[in-house]
């Protein structure tokens, strides 16, 4: 039986005498087995060890870091980010805090898993090949698990945005999810990108996974003074010389940059807890805009709704 508290969608077609299209509510998924991986993490450089487990119904994502025979939960939500400089960071009321969580969770909203535990012996995520490709892999190789709940999901009932400057996140009403978004930077190999998707499971797979993160080669030393990017290299990141990419096997895709942004907001966006149907426009956005643009959407409740179908 449905939970009462929450709304079954029905789309009744305007034309006379056409069938109402129906919804049927689907199920929750977790993954079958655990799954173990290995790396440095992309800010810190640190070594670290990393699964994503099976979780119950309704758990949603939760990191746990187990230190010194301690266990620390954090739930991977919005309102538990504290830093968004460069990467995502989630921390606990002590403290405690896991860095570059946007490409796992990516992975797991992407490919539309609803629970997972992602237990962790460091405070970063594994970078991998600075995509969300090696999780996406690893979770169709142990497979999905039907749960007895229904999916929920987070149905935008009216225009919200937040702008800084040239920077924008909006999003509008939509059925399903749709995503668009803009990039404008000051480098040949990038210039002005766009793309825009109807997110599903398969376009995930074939259009965003495999895309990476970059960054600019007369950032390095800043960054690095700065604790960041100590663990990057040409084997996890794009890296753009003066006018050039320094990468010897070049771009997987000649959008690639864009379509790693739209990586990062999938993942981001996975922040609200549920898998959200909007249409979303992002232009020059990042880590922090895309953070804002949640905190707006639930400042009110006139601007969302619960509902248990897509």
């Amino acid at each position: 039986m449905l939970n009462p508290s929450l709304k079954s969608e029905e789309n009744h077609h305007p034309i006379s005498g056409s069938l109402p299209k129906i919804f049927v509510a689907k199920k929750q998924k977790t993954i079958k087995t655990s799954m173990d991986f290995s790396g440095v993490g992309l800010h810190t450089g640190n070594k670290v060890t990393m699964s994503i487990n099976p979780a119950p119904s309704d758990t949603g994502y939760v990191f746990r870091i187990f230190k010194k025979g301690r266990k620390i939960s954090i739930r991977a939500h919005y309102k538990n980010v504290t830093s968004t400089n460069l990467c995502t960071m989630i921390s606990d009321s002590n403290g405690n805090s896991v860095s570059t969580v946007e490409h796992v969770l990516s992975a797991l909203s992407g490919l539309d898993i609803d629970n997972a535990f992602i237990d962790l012996d460091s405070n970063e995520i594994p970078v991998c090949d600075g995509s969300s490709k090696q999780f996406v892999d690893s979770i169709n190789t142990v497979g999905f698990e039907s749960q007895s709940s229904f999916k929920k999901f987070i149905k935008i009932l009216k225009n919200v945005e937040v702008k800084e400057g040239n920077k924008v996140a909006r999003v509008s009403p939509f059925d399903q999810t749709l995503i668009s978004c803009k990039i404008d930077y000051d480098h040949k190999c990038i210039g002005k990108q766009s793309i825009s998707l109807l997110l599903n499971s398969k376009i995930y797979q074939s259009q965003i996974c495999s895309s990476r993160t970059f960054g600019f080669l007369e950032d390095v030393e800043r960054l690095r003074s700065k604790g960041l990017a100590l663990g990057g290299s040409l084997k996890n990141a794009i890296v753009l010389g003066k006018d050039k990419i320094i990468n010897d096997e070049g771009l997987r895709f000649s959008d690639e940059f864009v379509r790693h942004k739209v990586l990062d907001f999938i993942g981001d966006m996975s922040l609200s807890g549920y898998k959200m149907l909007g249409s979303f426009l992002t232009s020059s956005s990042g880590h922090s805009l895309n953070v804002k643009l949640l905190e707006k959407i639930f400042e009110s409740p006139s601007n969302w709704e619960l509902v248990c179908s897509n």
